[in-house]
């Protein structure tokens, strides 16, 4: 059995025990600031394990790797300016040109490295998950180019400068605001407007600049190093011919 599929199954047994847990009132499953961050793991977990299983190419490794030091860089680069930063830019590009999986490993791997210079916590884990599904749902619309042109890509990176902070106020919510309720959730959304709306701008302005640029340049990579041997019809000789990464 592959340890994704393990994984995916630790996952339903986790989310099924959690709700068994809320309805019945069991002591320790009704903490949801540990059964959310339990949850929020094995997610992670599962999607390093398939990207593990995929066996990829040492060439796009080194790409992605490449890719998640630009990011870290490049929050690191932009600490002074509150929120906003170019990482959830290169994360979600590199989602949309690569696949879901290898947006999500950047991703998460942003989140995981660069904290070692802003600080480890338990946020980290939902830092990961934010930016991991970022670049995993960038991924998805890739084979249908939903984010070609400088308007649509800017406008969607900018839509995930809300989405990252909403998810970050679940993270909150859970873990430090007690009780849990519909005001407490609005007052901590609305609290974190500001914040979250400059994130968002930062994006619309690095992936405006830079978006397609960048989209190209790697497209570029891609076509240029991931290709297969084609056999043409009536023939035995073999061309190389692009391929999805």
């Amino acid at each position: 059995m592959k340890k994704s599929t393990v994984a995916l199954a630790a996952l339903v047994c986790a989310i099924a025990v959690w709700v068994i847990g809320e309805i019945f009132g069991v002591p320790g499953l009704t903490n949801l600031a540990l059964m959310s961050a339990l949850v929020a793991v094995l997610i992670i977990v599962y999607y390093y394990l398939r990207f593990e299983e995929k066996r990829s190419d040492a060439k796009l490794i080194a790409i992605l790797g490449s890719l998640a030091a630009l990011s870290v860089a490049g929050r690191c680069l932009f600490a002074a300016i509150p929120n906003v930063k170019p990482s959830t830019f290169i994360i979600i590009v590199t989602g949309y040109v690569f696949g879901p999986l290898s947006g999500f490993m950047v991703g998460a791997t942003t989140a995981l490295v660069s904290n070692i210079f802003f600080g480890q916590g338990p946020w980290t884990i939902w830092q990961m998950l934010a930016w991991g599904l970022a670049g995993f749902v960038a991924g998805l619309l890739g084979p249908r180019s939903l984010l070609e042109g400088r308007w649509r890509l800017a406008i969607y990176c900018a839509a995930w400068g809300f989405l990252f902070g909403w998810i970050m106020n679940v993270y909150f919510v859970l873990g430090f605001v007690h009780p849990v309720t519909a005001q407490s959730f609005f007052a901590v959304y609305a609290s974190s407007a500001w914040f979250d709306g400059l994130h968002a701008a930062g994006n619309f302005v690095f992936a405006f600049a830079f978006g397609p640029a960048l989209v190209a340049m790697l497209r570029r990579y891609r076509t240029r190093f991931f290709f297969e041997p084609v056999v043409l019809a009536g023939a035995g000789a073999r061309e190389p011919g692009g391929v999805e990464a």
